[in-house]
């Protein structure tokens, strides 16, 4: 089975088409990325949000406070910085690259980053695995 960074990193050129950029992050410690991205070959940057644990994630909505873990949760965000497009994947679901396409493809569209695709990370859902 493939993991997920596999997957994204096999896309990794779909993504420079658009000028996107690509960066993992996670609540894991800086040396824990390091051994990952190593294990899996990554050509990208992970960051970590292990101090103060999440805050990276709360800001985007995607902290599991009782968990102390972030969703698997996908983003684009426009020019501005803005989240054009999210998705929230259930935990143990390998979201893949499909959707991060579209929208890229969808905001290449827009021009200007001003209107807002879809966005379906934010929906009220269950957090139990």
């Amino acid at each position: 089975m493939e993991t997920r960074c596999r997957c994204i990193t096999r896309v990794l050129p779909e993504f420079q088409k658009y000028g996107a950029e690509l960066v993992g992050v996670s609540v894991d410690g800086a040396w824990c990325h390091a051994a990952y991205a190593k294990h899996n070959k990554l050509h990208f940057p992970l960051v970590s949000d292990f101090e103060p644990k999440g805050a990276v994630a709360r800001k985007f909505g995607a902290y599991r406070e009782g968990e102390g873990v972030c969703e698997r949760a996908l983003f684009v965000l426009d020019e501005n910085g803005k989240v054009f497009w999210s998705y929230c994947s259930p935990v143990a679901v390998n979201p893949g690259a499909d959707g991060i396409l579209e929208a890229l493809e969808e905001l290449s569209k827009k021009g200007n980053g001003n209107e807002r695709a879809e966005s379906t990370c934010h929906e009220e859902r269950p957090h139990s695995r």
